[in-house]
């Protein structure tokens, strides 16, 4: 029979009844009357507290334990009982053994804070947390016989918290990244793998009406569950949807019509897919369409604009004239819109000469291409008339001082004779073209410098140059040369430098030279003319 005190200290105990039932107290430990005082004072305690209690006992460690720990073993009870600990809890041995033995070879208590451990409890392999602490248990001779467990599972505290900071982190991430959605995108997929409650994520763009083009995915493949129809499905629909522990939500704001995309996150198998760990998918994918969507929508916009602006500053740009080893192109600085104020021009005089002209308004935007618009027609009507580069520069100097905004532009103005074989020039304020011989030698044309319009006294200074043919002339505004943290000489050698081995290699073109020039982009607009004097 079981004694009194048991009976008393078990009374309205689900494991109560099993103790009553069953006979593992006089099969395992001998009979309950027998039992050390130590260790019927801790059954007494366990089962008189609500708080999860293990007691376990004797060489094998054998488990006693109430309500609230019952719990905790989830669906371990009821064979837990009476059975040793070693093989009750086999998957976490090696982790809480050597604390077990510490209490039982020293007498001390031990106490941890929210410890990892991967139990097999509820059918799959579960990541918990567990605050505890282990105290001995002493037989009559005073000697440690037991060791008493008081848990409490910090489980649900540490994943909402880690959750939490989780999704704070990604938020912060992705509003201070200042990259398109590639770089977006790439961002996500790094959060993600650092995630311990996503197994996998992917993010998916339409190209095309038809077409999701996945630009990141990751640690696993994503469920097969989850097809391109799925895909396009919610696309159109703009309602996200559950497979299983995965979520594919759109990539959409509130006054979209259809989505850019679909996000699909697949939760982490070693949580239980329950409400909380649903609502956390649900977080994480707003985060992300919030970032990718504010960067889809922005990057359209754009687009839009540049568009515009390509229209407006080809308009402004003139068409060449058909010369012969003559090029020219304008190219934005990069993430600008394509309307600045940089200028080239070429026009053809009356009695076979060819005037060059490059420029560069202050500033960027529509206010200095409508500046620079109206300086370029104006170079291109005196220069028509007057036919002289530094007769042009003191024209424009007059027509500077009546336009606000004009002052400070720098030009640069030639008038090539191919005839005579002469090439006359002035600059205000400008950069001095490169004049590459046929030769390979090469020389700066910087003898008739002067300061920037509406700034400079005086007349004009005029130098004047033999050219022949097969020689090249480089003309191009400060966005070609100037480097951050680099001195101004050193731009001009690297173009004097790489304009001599394209000339070596035969490949001396105006796109071939902006590319060597430029290999990481344009940080400033950048306006250059080519041309090579005719045989």
């Amino acid at each position: 029979m079981t004694p009194d005190w048991l009976l008393q200290a078990t009374e309205g105990s689900e494991t109560g009844e099993l103790v009553r039932a069953t006979d593992w107290s006089r099969t395992v430990l001998g009979p309950p009357e027998d039992w050390p005082p130590a260790l019927r004072a801790a059954v007494v305690m366990c089962f008189g507290t609500r708080f999860p209690v293990l007691v376990t006992w004797g060489p094998e460690l054998t488990m006693i334990y109430n309500d609230g720990y019952r719990l905790l073993a989830a669906d371990k009870h009821p064979a837990a009982m009476g059975a040793p600990t070693a093989v009750v809890w086999s998957e976490i041995w090696d982790d809480i053994a050597p604390i077990f033995r510490e209490v039982l070879d020293t007498g001390r208590p031990s106490w941890q804070v929210d410890q990892l451990l991967m139990m097999h409890r509820s059918g799959f392999l579960e990541e918990a947390f567990f605050s505890y602490s282990y105290s001995a248990l002493r037989d009559e001779r005073g000697a440690v016989a037991g060791v008493l467990d008081i848990a409490y599972e910090t489980t649900e505290s540490v994943v909402d918290r880690r959750r939490l900071e989780f999704v704070t982190g990604l938020a912060a991430t992705l509003a201070d990244l200042g990259g398109g959605v590639d770089e977006l995108a790439g961002a996500v997929v790094t959060a993600l793998e650092d995630s311990a409650d996503i197994r996998s994520g992917g993010v998916y763009l339409w190209a095309g009406d038809e077409s999701p083009e996945q630009i990141g995915v990751t640690r696993a493949p994503l469920p097969l569950t989850v097809t391109r129809d799925v895909l396009g499905s919610v696309a159109r629909t703009l309602a996200a949807v559950r497979i299983g522990s995965c979520l594919v939500a759109p990539l959409a704001g509130t006054r979209d019509a259809r989505a850019a995309g679909v996000v699909v996150l697949e939760g982490s198998p070693r949580r239980p897919f329950d409400a909380g760990h649903s609502r956390f998918l649900d977080l994480v994918a707003v985060t992300i369409g919030t970032a990718l969507t504010s960067t889809l929508r922005h990057t359209r916009e754009v687009h839009e604009l540049r568009v515009v602006s390509d229209a407006l500053q080809q308009a402004m740009l003139p068409d060449l004239p058909d010369v012969p080893g003559l090029e020219a192109r304008y190219r934005p600085a990069d993430r600008s819109l394509a309307v600045g104020g940089d200028w080239y021009d070429v026009v053809e005089l009356r009695d076979g000469r060819l005037a060059l002209v490059v420029g560069d308004c202050v500033g960027h935007g529509l206010r200095s291409a409508a500046v620079m618009g109206q300086l370029r027609a104006a170079a291109r009507a005196i220069v028509l008339e007057d036919g002289d580069a530094a007769g042009t520069l003191a024209a424009l100097d007059r027509f500077a001082e009546t336009l606000p905004g004009a002052e400070c532009t720098t030009v640069f103005c030639a008038v090539l004779d191919p005839a005579a074989g002469r090439l006359s020039y002035s600059s205000a304020g400008h950069l001095p073209p490169l004049l590459r011989r046929a030769d390979g030698g090469s020389a700066w044309l910087d003898q008739a410098g002067g300061a920037p319009l509406a700034v400079h006294r005086g007349p004009r200074p005029r130098a004047s140059r033999d050219v022949g043919a097969g020689d090249t002339l480089v003309l191009f505004t400060d966005g070609l040369v100037e480097r951050r943290g680099e001195s101004l000489s050193a731009g001009l050698a690297r173009l004097e430098r790489t304009v001599g081995e394209l000339e070596a290699q035969g490949r001396l073109s105006l796109d071939e030279l902006l590319t060597r020039m430029l290999p990481g982009g344009a940080a400033d607009d950048v306006a250059a003319l080519v041309h090579r004097v005719a045989h």
